[in-house]
């Protein structure tokens, strides 16, 4: 099944008739029910106003008249816009890019970008890759959730851990893996991370959504750990968790009960905006270290997670953001980017982990840099706790990083 599926309506904003037909010809190839289009942002505002609920996809140029992209992209977030967008535009890779963390940074779902003049593979390879990697979203009308809905799967156990091994590019060994959470619904599509971890922390469940996770991932690890009893899980925690003072308590009786070690779980704050500093947070960060916890900050080099970030608190590990890694071997400033944070991670004395490897010239690019540990689609993708204990116990606990056969 291709994402360009999941889409049910799409809006494309271009002032280039001719781009337009190009792009409505491909989504109608593409079996989109509903294409619509128009030639400015605001004529684009207005239509959105009166399709919101419906449009699940906008795909938007930058340069045009009366309204440019960029200002487009703070009139969709006051709107209330949250599904998917792509950016389609003839300006530099720069501006692209710097418009696409100016996205993130409004919080608007950015799922790829394509630099004019547009070819069939390079739409393909925004529209119809997102679900295979498990970060798109399901069918509308699968993702417009109830509050009842979700904390009836959440408690039912609906609502489960995957795990995406981190592995050792000095030696291939699976050290441990990222729990992330999935909701395979029965008889229809998924429902997105993306859109259930965003919806339990706007009403309030995404601590208790976390700590029924953080409950399956130590019977999980009871399960890897008598097979290396040196796995290490990342679970991730929502900002709005750090408010908890009460939270290494709560997480230390949970890990005493299941007779498992700190050094066995670490922790990734993930940063949808700026940690505040406050004595609640560094409190809660301190602590966890402390009782013998890693602490990783997570999408690091992007508009949330900055230097500044690593000075405040006490992280132990850097996640180098996927944006940057994915383009690597191909872009000067996400190049640098990571030769900086490699450099600022070593001066700190902390641990680094590239996300986003997808490529084996990403992977080598990676290992000669001298990062410790990397994890993503090329390497392995998210799989079950079953699958996980598969590849540990019938893989010699390695992953080959020595070459193209390392692909997953």
């Amino acid at each position: 099944m291709s994402a360009i599926q999941s889409y049910k309506s799409v809006l494309l904003v271009d002032d280039d008739p001719t781009q337009i037909a190009i792009l409505t010809a491909y989504f109608a190839g593409q079996n989109v029910t509903t294409i619509m289009s128009a030639g400015d942002p605001c004529e684009a505002l207005t239509t959105l106003a009166q399709h919101l609920e419906s449009t699940d996809l906008v795909v938007t140029d930058l340069q045009m008249p009366n309204m440019d992209g960029v200002e487009f992209l703070r009139h969709l977030k006051t709107l209330g816009y949250d599904k998917n967008m792509a950016i389609v535009s003839g300006v530099s890779q720069g501006i692209i890019d710097h418009t696409v963390q100016l996205a993130k940074m409004h919080g608007l779902n950015i799922i790829g970008c394509i630099r004019k003049p547009l070819t069939k593979n390079m739409l393909d390879a925004v529209f119809t890759t997102k679900l295979e990697e498990g970060l798109s979203a399901a069918p509308l009308e699968d993702q417009s959730l109830t509050l009842e809905e979700f904390t009836g799967a959440m408690r039912a156990g609906k609502i489960i851990p995957h795990y995406q091994p981190k592995i050792d590019l000095r030696s291939g060994k699976i050290m441990g893996a990222e729990a992330l959470a999935r909701w395979p619904r029965d008889n229809t599509a998924p429902v997105s991370p993306v859109v259930f971890i965003d919806f339990a922390e706007k009403n309030g469940t995404i601590e208790e959504l976390t700590f029924r996770l953080f409950g399956s991932v130590l019977i999980d690890l009871k399960g890897f750990l008598a097979i290396d009893p040196d796995q290490k899980i990342a679970v991730n925690l929502s900002p709005v968790m750090m408010q908890n003072i009460k939270l290494p308590d709560q997480i230390g009786q949970l890990m005493q009960e299941a007779g498992i070690r700190p050094s066995n779980i670490s922790f990734e704050v993930t940063e949808s905006s700026i940690l505040d500093l406050d004595t609640n947070t560094l409190e809660v960060l301190s602590r966890l270290r402390i009782s013998g916890f890693d602490v990783a900050i997570d999408d690091f080099g992007t508009g949330s997670a900055n230097i500044q970030t690593l000075k405040n608190f006490p992280y132990s590990e850097l996640k180098i953001d996927q944006s940057f890694i994915k383009n690597v071997t191909t872009d000067d400033f996400s190049d640098e980017t990571v030769r900086a944070s490699i450099a600022l991670a070593r001066q700190m004395d902390m641990k680094i982990v590239a996300e986003g490897i997808h490529n084996d010239d990403i992977l080598q690019f990676v290992r000669a840099t001298g990062i410790e540990q990397a994890q993503g689609f090329h390497l392995a993708k998210p799989m079950s706790a079953q699958d996980f204990s598969h590849l540990l116990a019938h893989g010699n606990g390695q992953i080959d990083v020595s070459s193209s056969s390392s692909a997953a």
